[in-house]
């Protein structure tokens, strides 16, 4: 359907009012029973499922439990019109409901994908950046952009806290400790170059998810930027639980599930170590 120019703004404002009384509507449905829901001690992960993202944000947010950052990485939309569609009917409130409980939310996708979300996000959201990671190895044939990178659209709550600090250099650390960093880098645009992990490329980090496991080396930068130890980190999309390791490595705590028995089985066993209820 075509809209024309000048109702682009009309119409944006309505979809994103809908997506936060479709957010509410679901979760009070999938809230269910009243169930407490503990938090983690600090440098631990407490892992539910197989649940789906949108019922465990509602229990969560039933549980009246508030998090420095949720991470999202939804399954990937086609690019026809019924997969863009699709992608904005369910993404937006999943992600108007993970912007109630947690001041930052990260939405990974390529980039065709998660840019949609930019003209459409909550109001109670604002757009803070892009988080972009490379990677060079890529057994990409068509040798193009797509293959060899994902972004992360980084929304956050106004006056949400930021540790930009954490996206210093050892020399502008050291410049802005005595006062003498020209003005306060910000990090509204992160280019993270890590390898993917694919073939030997560290193998003792692969757990055989076959989902687009992330390396910590990724997932660390963004938590370092959004939360500070001791924090709640939550992650409906756990996949193979690369942001609980990350999480628990930097002393937070996190709360983490999927809807994929397969997944959970990989995510449990890679996070025994920090595990609460295994």
């Amino acid at each position: 359907m075509w809209i024309p120019e000048s109702l682009v703004p009309a119409v944006s404002e309505m979809v994103a009012e809908h997506a936060i009384k479709s957010a509410d509507e679901v979760a009070t449905r999938q809230a269910g029973d009243h169930v407490p829901i503990s938090l983690p001690p600090p440098g631990h992960v407490r892992l539910a499922g197989p649940i789906g993202a949108m019922e465990q944000l509602a229990r969560l947010r039933a549980a009246g439990l508030r998090a420095a950052v949720a991470i999202l990485d939804p399954h990937y939309r086609r690019v026809a019109a019924k997969g863009r569609a699709d992608y904005l009917a369910e993404l937006l409130p999943l992600v108007s409901l993970a912007g109630e409980i947690a001041d930052h939310v990260i939405v990974w996708g390529f980039p065709l994908a998660v840019a949609r979300l930019v003209d459409h996000q909550p109001q109670h959201l604002e757009v803070e950046g892009w988080i972009t990671w490379v990677f060079k190895n890529s057994a990409n044939r068509a040798r193009s952009w797509r293959g060899a990178q994902q972004v992360a659209l980084h929304l956050k709550r106004p006056g949400a806290l930021l540790y930009y600090d954490s996206t210093f250099t050892d020399s502008q650390r050291a410049a802005h400790a005595q006062g003498k960093l020209p003005y306060l880098m910000t990090a509204r645009n992160v280019i993270i170059e890590e390898p993917l992990l694919s073939g030997f490329i560290r193998k003792p980090e692969q757990t055989g998810f076959r989902g687009g496991q992330k390396p910590i080396s990724v997932m660390t930068p963004i938590l370092q930027m959004t939360a500070a130890p001791g924090d709640l980190v939550i992650d409906p999309t756990a996949g193979s639980g690369s942001t609980g390791e990350a999480a628990a490595q930097l002393g937070c705590s996190a709360i983490l599930s999927d809807r994929a028995a397969s997944s959970l089985r990989i995510a449990k066993r890679r996070l025994a170590p920090y595990l609460i209820n295994a």
